[in-house]
């Protein structure tokens, strides 16, 4: 067995300082929408060409898993992509339009969070995580996560949203008491 390393979640403040200092028409911004939105690995979503979007959605065969996916674009992916940059076939491309590499897009990642003034913590995979939690947080089931990340495992999803599940369900636990101490 190998030991799995734990990346940290970007919190919403993060997220918002993020978007304060890259607005849409940027690269920066674009990748950051792409990671956040799709909820894909870095490696999945530098591949991610204009052609693989259609009927509203995003189409795509991760490599990792092999998982087949068709994830629904967010009106807030649809912005980034409009607004560009939009050069080539690939999403998120070098200056000339052409693919680039996972490393490349982490590190494009990490400068435009440090340049936000955002913590070294703050990397790309923690967009993927930032994505997920959002969605734990709003209700979704496990399967529904799983729908749009393409985990292959329930229980790599309950890791991810162990902490926003307590907070959401604490929340939902107060107010059951709360309703049956009215009655």
């Amino acid at each position: 067995r190998y030991r799995l390393g734990s990346h940290d979640t970007w919190q919403e403040s993060e997220l918002f300082a993020y978007e304060r200092r890259w607005p849409l028409g940027t690269k920066e911004r674009l990748a950051y929408a792409v990671l956040l939105y799709t909820m894909q690995r870095v490696g999945d979503a530098v591949r991610m060409q204009r052609t693989h979007v259609t009927d509203g959605a995003l189409h795509l065969i991760q490599d990792k898993t092999g998982a087949e996916l068709a994830i629904p674009l967010h009106p807030e992916l649809i912005d980034a992509i409009r607004a560009g940059p939009s050069l080539g076939l690939y999403l998120i491309g070098d200056r000339a339009g052409r693919p680039i590499k996972a490393p490349a897009l982490s590190a494009l990642i990490l400068a435009a969070a440090r340049a936000a003034g955002l913590p070294r913590e703050c990397i790309a995979h923690g967009l993927r995580k930032a994505g997920i939690r959002r969605l734990a947080e709003h209700g979704c089931t496990t399967k529904q996560i799983a729908a749009m990340s393409g985990h292959k495992s329930l229980r790599e999803i309950e890791r991810y949203t162990a902490q926003a599940d307590q907070q959401r369900l604490a929340r939902q636990a107060v107010r059951k008491l709360s309703q049956k101490n009215k009655v």
